[in-house]
């Protein structure tokens, strides 16, 4: 040992000392120890002939938690280190009487010095007992490994100079009377927690040791019980290479030599996990299932609304799985893959089920997270393993559900190196399925879904690999008419076919797993009212689903196509809405119409208005327009504030305004209401200066989502604003804001209209003349005549609180004292730009 690793050995010591520095006898220890030190470094004469010779009684010594690394010491009488030239903390290997040529056990461990103790007694650790195969009172020897008590070279037990730094250590628990081991009952509870915590105490009991050996025994108190381990398998930091051949090496020596091995935080301490396996195997579902065979009529029984696309898939399935022999009489290659993406909850899986199902062939699903493992080279056996099991069941189908979680991209994001080599494996498993079809006629098809299919690998989206993709889109109203036909199939109800069409319809936005939550929480409302009408000792047989229990249950589930978007519509109808006939009938023209009436469009070959703008005075009902237009033509309603879409980071603007249109044409029919658009759409040039708008980028998403390359089909804008000369001129043009509708005060039948819907939630005088009360409002916007009923309802309050009704005296005194924000001027300026830009009023 060099004079650095015996410093560091003295180091160690020292702070072992200090540790126990509370106990006086330990302190009386460590004081003859520094004499002895320094008369053994001193000497350099060799003793081990009459060390080895000397036979020592061992005792049992318990070490407490105080000092965990006494569990290394072998204590000795002052004397002995004295008259042996030992000194406090030297290496020495602890074996028995008949030991023989190193063929015996042994345990390593330090020299300690105590006071009071017999010379012919040393004071062993359990697990260093247990590792030299001593009991208490038998007769040992000891061998000095390091210090100047030990000899040059190697001896019997190794030298510590060959010894290596363990990197792996496999324990084994050994059975002890009255110990279950692993399995006992304090460990039920978490298995995989409790066996981490145990595994780090092992490993920090074997770093306390600091030397161990090939047949190292470790016991320790683990939870009030006692614990028995002995090591399985130790292999060191070198690559596995070097380590098997130095194994092999090993075992062709006819005197193998026995090795030291030294164990530090660094090294990794495993235990069998077979229990753990075995309970884990029983309680999770396998990393692949097998589907039963279905006939087609069955299988498809239950999935509603993707009948394009069930034709689609049998017609790319049917021929390569039953007949792959005439894509080889005509020299082709059959499709190999099919990948089904759009919005989470269309029926991505189930369909891809109800499908391998119906077919002859057998199937594997495998989910993607359940093949990914931390461990090196894990998740590419896994993978070979499946389709080598498909091979095997052929004809196969094999199912990849969440496939973008098993294939990423490989150039960006947050995948590691592990990512890259499942998806290469993938890659070329199915590259290499063409060749061995063609060779063994054993067809296996690979089905992907995910909801992401930008998040997949590119490579593995081409022909030869996926040759067809699908979507799996938001279902239309034929389609939500066939999902209710199939969910409400085995549940009792009296809706008719021509209820369901009309509730179908007005489902826009909701995908298959939303009217499943929608006939569930119909079919609870169902049952709680009729344990309310007849008691639970009633029979079910008159428990029926009505068509009110689904109206009821609809706002209870938000669509999950516009759940991020989602506006809830108030119940606002254009009879609430006065002195508006003219605007009324224009917006049923641009947004109702096409819905009620869409082959007229297609007859006369024209298409529906892009977008509607309401401009006008502040307090006109622009916005009340809007929602009582998303409210009667019942279609999905998307309201966008226009200050709410910018953000200070750069292009997240732009972003979010790409994210609604892509939603609303997603959930199409909808329609997109902004509100304040000049905040928006400011024009790009100023009337002074030549200089863009800071809000230029934002524009331009508008302008190209509204009519640029993608076509926006299913999708309507409605926009309001006060300051229609500040939006930019290309937003107004035909084909993205058709219709111009001036929205302006209401004339005399407007204001009278206004305060008859104010009235009727009023208790007014039976006095009230309304028509003088409309002649003195003259000049007001609606929200300012809605203003006028409030304030005289206030000021019947001030002169009488208790005053039954409001009276036309008060009516008159609000219209005199009210303030009127439209002015002539005002007014004037709507005119000038209607003039100036040659406006389309209709």
């Amino acid at each position: 040992m060099t004079t650095r690793d015996r410093k560091s050995d003295f180091e160690l010591s020292r702070g072992d000392q200090i540790i126990d520095a509370a106990n006086s006898a330990d302190r009386a220890n460590i004081m003859v120890c520094s004499v002895y030190d320094v008369d053994a470094l001193s000497s350099g004469h060799p003793t081990m002939s009459t060390l080895g010779a000397k036979i020592f009684t061992v005792e049992s010594h318990q070490t407490s938690d105080d000092a965990p690394r006494a569990v290394r010491r072998l204590i000795f009488s002052a004397d002995i280190l004295k008259a042996f030239k030992l000194c406090t903390g030297d290496t020495v290997a602890l074996s028995s009487t008949d030991h023989q040529n190193g063929k015996k056990k042994f345990a390593v461990g330090i020299v300690w010095p105590s006071l009071g103790l017999a010379q012919n007694t040393v004071l062993v650790s359990p697990s260093l007992l247990l590792t030299a195969g001593l009991s208490v009172g038998a007769s040992a020897r000891i061998v000095p490994l390091s210090g100047a008590a030990a000899t040059k070279g190697a001896t019997a037990f190794g030298s510590l100079q060959n010894a290596k730094e363990a990197g792996t250590i496999k324990l084994k628990e050994l059975s002890t009377r009255g110990d279950a081991g692993l399995g006992h009952a304090g460990s039920t509870s978490k298995p995989n927690e409790y066996q981490d915590w145990l595994t780090l105490a092992l490993r920090e009991h074997l770093v306390n040791l600091r030397y161990i050996t090939d047949c190292q025994t470790i016991e320790l108190n683990y939870e009030g019980q006692h614990r028995r381990f002995t090591v399985d398998h130790i292999s060191n930091k070198a690559s596995k290479g070097e380590e098997d051949l130095a194994r092999g090496m090993a075992d062709l020596a006819i005197d193998r030599p026995a090795q030291i091995w030294t164990v530090n935080w660094d090294c990794t301490v495993s235990l069998p996990t077979e229990r753990a396996t075995t309970k884990e195997a029983t309680s999770q579902k396998p990393d692949f299932e097998v589907l039963a065979h279905k006939s087609a009529q069955d299988a498809y029984a239950s999935v509603g609304g993707l009948h394009k696309q069930i034709e689609v898939i049998r017609d790319l399935l049917e021929i390569p799985l039953t007949r792959p022999d005439l894509f080889r009489y005509f020299g082709l290659k059959p499709p190999r893959g099919i990948l089904l993406h759009g919005p989470p909850g269309t029926g991505k899986t189930h369909l891809a089920r109800a499908i391998a199902s119906s077919t002859n062939s057998s199937v594997l699903v495998i989910n993607g997270p359940e093949l990914s493992s931390a461990y090196h080279g894990e998740t590419e056996a896994k993978l070979r393993d499946v389709f080598k099991q498909a091979k095997e069941k052929s004809p196969c189908i094999v199912i990849l559900d969440e496939v973008d979680a098993l294939a990423p991209k490989r150039e960006e994001g947050a995948g590691g190196e592990v990512e890259k080599r499942v998806v290469a494996t993938l890659l070329t498993i199915l590259d290499g399925m063409h060749d061995e079809d063609a060779e063994h006629n054993k067809p296996v098809v690979v089905i992907g879904t995910t909801n992401r299919p930008n998040a997949i690998d590119p490579a593995l989206r081409r022909p030869g690999r996926f040759d067809k993709e699908l979507e799996i889109g938001i279902p239309d109203a034929e389609a939500r008419l066939s999902i209710l036909n199939v969910l409400l199939k085995k549940t009792p109800h009296e809706i008719s076919p021509t209820q369901l069409q009309s509730l179908a319809s007005r489902m826009h936005g909701y995908v298959g797993a939303d009217i499943s939550s929608i006939i569930r929480e119909a079919g609870t409302i169902s049952i709680k009212r009729w344990l309310g009408n007849y008691g639970s000792a009633a029979s079910a047989e008159s428990l029926k689903l009505e068509l009110q229990d689904l109206i009821d249950a609809m706002p209870l589930v938000r669509p999950s196509a516009m759940r991020s978007l989602f506006f809830e519509t108030p119940p606002v109808r254009y009879s609430d809405i006065g002195g508006q006939a003219a605007v009324v009938q224009k917006l049923k023209e641009a947004i109702e119409w096409p819905l009620l009436h869409p082959e007229a469009f297609q007859r006369l070959g024209v298409k529906p208005p892009k977008g509607v703008l309401l401009y006008g005075p502040p307090g006109c009902s622009k916005t009340v327009l809007a929602r009582a237009c998303a409210f009667e033509s019942g279609i999905n309603f998307v309201a966008v504030k226009g200050p709410e879409l910018l953000n200070k980071y750069v292009g997240e603007s732009e972003r979010a305004v790409r994210e609604i249109f892509r939603k609303a044409r997603a959930a199409s029919p909808s329609i997109v209401f902004f509100d304040e658009i000049d905040a928006l759409a400011t024009s790009r040039t100023g009337s002074d200066t030549d200089q863009g708008s800071s809000h230029e980028g934002v524009l331009t998403s508008l302008l190209n989502e509204m009519d640029g390359v993608q076509e926006l089909t299913g999708v309507t804008v409605v926009a309001a604003t006060n300051r229609p000369e500040a939006i930019d001129s290309a937003l107004m043009r035909p084909g993205r804001l058709d219709r111009l509708l001036y929205v302006g005060p209401p004339d005399m039948a407007g204001r009278v209209e206004i305060l008859k819907i104010k009235l009727k939630g009023m208790t007014v005088g039976a006095d009230i003349d309304v028509d003088e009360i409309a002649a003195l409002t003259e000049g007001c916007s609606g929200a300012e005549i809605t203003s006028l009923c409030q304030e005289a309802a206030i000021l019947t309050m001030q002169n009488d609180i208790n005053a039954p009704c409001v009276g036309q005296e008060a009516f008159i005194a609000a219209a005199k004292s009210i303030k009127r924000q439209i002015t002539p001027a005002v007014l004037q300026k709507f005119m000038a730009w209607q003039n100036a830009t040659g406006a389309r009023q209709v």
